[in-house]
């Protein structure tokens, strides 16, 4: 008897351990939560719990109704509760109507569920809340065709309709939002880029989107002028490698070419993607009127998208485009604003040196580089010609002069063609007039 109840006290004291070390079940989504479910919604998760995933199911619920649409088990034995260390398991789920077919438009619930491989079987449970979008959108392209050129900026109307809340237009990997037009939420105008770096035979087509992910595209007609871009080599030496360098970052090691090397490909990768990131905020209101301006009487040093060679004693440290257009005029020359806007930067920003970024709205955003000083603050509005400080040799310069770029959208565009009064009155004015500004 005495046995028999030490017997039953070790395995009560065991089983009571072994609940106590139960473990919950991580589930973490590896893909964004749907916005919408359609007929086929893809998710992906993981399960994480070092006693392991006994079973993984996923249902929809709807108007009372609930709609299984995954359900996985996965091996496992009482060893995994004492001796843990289990990996994480991940699936790939797919939820909508096509596995549900009895949902109907409206909200419902997504609901993603793991069982504990351990002795309580400890479920875990996320819940989503999500609209059921079953309509396609559908897109209308103008007869108009488009015409602009490699390395600029076109501009095109279309309606999108049917269920849809995103459009725009693609251009290879880069995709430019669109704006509302007057009186016709369905009638969307697009600004967009074709970037240097995308092969010219590559067609830019519109797009509409639903919550749901569902997507349409439509060519339009166009016609791209197809411009060389011009090979450029810049052969370095000691004594501009010595000034800049140090200067730019100090406090990096190596030999200097190397640490050139370094600033010319990783700083400005850095620093572009900054750049991208204030682009990201542009405000969604015009604020930008005409042709923009740039440095008067000046000489061209490089123009936009010159493919650089960077060459140190016959080697070759870097391929680089040059994404903007270097102006000189005299020394230390009063730099002007390009257009009116407001300052979203002022301050030194690695490759470009002292800079300054304006926020002319519809994601534009022009930047003015290697300025010996900087007259204007960051949230400041200024005008057309405001003068922005003085050129200078800051950053990665070689001599006195302003390098200015232009962003659409994250994407850099030949701010020149920007200058032109007649391209913006007859190219970008006929359907930028057309938008509704809220």
């Amino acid at each position: 008897m005495r046995l028999l109840g030490l017997i039953l006290i070790i395995l009560i004291g065991a089983a009571g351990f072994l609940l106590f070390s139960s473990e919950e079940t991580v589930i973490q989504p590896l893909t964004p939560l749907p916005k919408a479910l359609g007929m086929a919604s893809p998710i992906k998760v993981r399960m994480s719990n070092n006693q392991g995933v006994r079973r993984a199911k996923a249902w929809i619920e709807q108007n009372g109704s609930k709609y299984e649409v995954f359900e996985q088990e996965f091996p496992g034995t009482w060893r995994d509760w004492v001796y843990k260390g289990k990996q994480p398991v991940e699936m790939n789920l797919v939820a909508g109507k096509g596995r549900a077919p009895g949902l109907v438009p409206g909200r419902a619930k997504l609901v993603i569920q793991a069982e504990a491989n351990n002795l309580r079987g400890r479920q875990t449970r996320i819940s989503h809340e999500v609209p059921v979008v079953l309509g396609k959108p559908e897109i209308h392209v103008e007869k108009d065709p488009v015409f602009l050129r490699r390395g600029g900026t076109g501009i095109v109307g279309f309606h999108a309709r049917g269920e849809w809340s995103e459009a725009g237009v693609k251009v290879g990997k880069y995709t430019f939002p669109s704006f509302t037009a007057k009186g016709d939420p369905n009638y969307r105008i697009v600004l967009f880029a074709y970037p240097p770096d995308v092969d010219i035979e590559t067609p830019p087509v519109a797009y509409a989107r639903n919550l749901a992910g569902d997507e349409v595209t439509a060519m339009f007609r166009h016609y791209v002028t197809r411009i060389r871009f011009r090979e450029r080599q810049v052969k370095i030496g000691d004594p501009f490698l010595n000034r800049v360098v140090t200067r730019v970052d100090p406090s990096s090691s190596g030999e200097l070419w190397q640490r050139f090397a370094r600033i010319n490909s990783e700083m400005r990768r850095a620093n572009d993607k900054f750049l991208q990131e204030l682009n990201a905020k542009s405000n969604p209101t015009r604020l930008w009127k005409g042709a923009f301006q740039l440095l008067p009487k000046a000489t061209n040093e490089a123009r936009f998208a010159d493919h650089r060679t960077y060459l140190y004693q016959g080697r070759e440290l870097n391929r680089e485009w040059h994404l903007g257009v270097d102006l000189a005029s005299v020394k230390n020359a009063p730099l002007p604003a390009g257009n009116s806007g407001i300052v979203v930067f002022a301050g030194m920003l690695g490759i470009y040196g002292n800079c300054v970024v304006i926020d002319h709205g519809m994601g534009i955003q022009s930047v003015y580089g290697h300025l010996e000083k900087i007259d204007v603050r960051e949230g400041q509005k200024v005008e057309r010609g405001q003068t922005l400080g003085n050129t200078g040799m800051t950053g990665l310069a070689g001599g006195d002069h302003a390098h200015i770029g232009l962003q659409l959208h994250g994407v850099f565009v030949d701010p020149v063609e920007w200058s032109l009064p007649k391209w913006i009155d007859k190219t970008l004015m006929p359907l930028v007039s057309q938008i509704e500004w809220r």
